[in-house]
Order: structure tokens, then C-alpha cells, then sequence
């Protein structure tokens, strides 16, 4: 009996873990395809775009120190440095809430 469970709870967890690899392979490839839509060299247009906000944020966002630009063309911004730069600045959620509840706690 105990055979047949365990090998029951194995194939409940081989499909399980299957569907989630699915899954998290086809929202890789979907957010790889909004990525690379955009070409090489972005503009502000499609800064606007990519951080949905209006282009005087843009200006303020690529004003400041270590955001990526050309050195050779004005206004043009290398698309996976920005990315890269996007994940590298983001504020984790979660991390910033556990140090928001300890900060209150103190």
C-alpha cells in the first residue's frame, strides 16, 4: 500500500513540477519578445513606453548618474543596458516591506 501511494504522490509531483516549468518557460518567452521589440538604440518615445510614465519623468530618469547612454548619438539609450539597469534599480516589494515592518517595530 505504502508503495503505491508514494509512487502516486511522485507522478502527482513530476506533473506538477512539469506544468510550472511550462509555464514559467512561456512567460520567459513573453517577456523576452516585449523586450527585444524594441530595437537597439531607444529613444524617449519608447522610454515613455517601457516605464509608462510621461516624457518629463523620462527626462528626470535619464538625468541621473549611471543611467546607460551612447556615447556618440544624443538621445539614444542601448536597450538591454536599460533593462539591465531597470532590474539592477528596481525596489523589490517584498524585501523593502520586511524592512518597512521591522524599521515600525523597532
Amino acid at each position: 500500500m505504502n508503495i503505491v501511494l508514494e509512487d502516486l504522490k511522485a507522478k502527482l509531483l513530476e506533473e506538477n513540477l512539469k506544468d510550472l516549468f511550462i509555464q514559467a518557460y512561456q512567460q520567459g518567452v513573453k517577456d523576452c519578445q516585449k523586450q527585444y521589440a524594441f530595437s537597439h538604440l531607444l529613444n524617449k518615445k519608447d522610454l515613455c513606453s517601457i516605464f509608462q510614465v510621461e516624457e518629463s519623468t523620462v527626462n528626470k530618469i535619464v538625468a541621473r548618474e549611471g543611467f546607460p547612454k551612447t556615447k556618440f548619438v544624443t538621445a539614444r539609450y542601448p536597450r538591454d543596458e536599460v533593462f539591465k539597469w531597470m532590474h539592477e534599480n528596481c525596489v523589490n516589494a517584498e524585501s523593502d516591506n520586511r524592512l518597512i515592518r521591522r524599521k515600525s517595530f523597532a
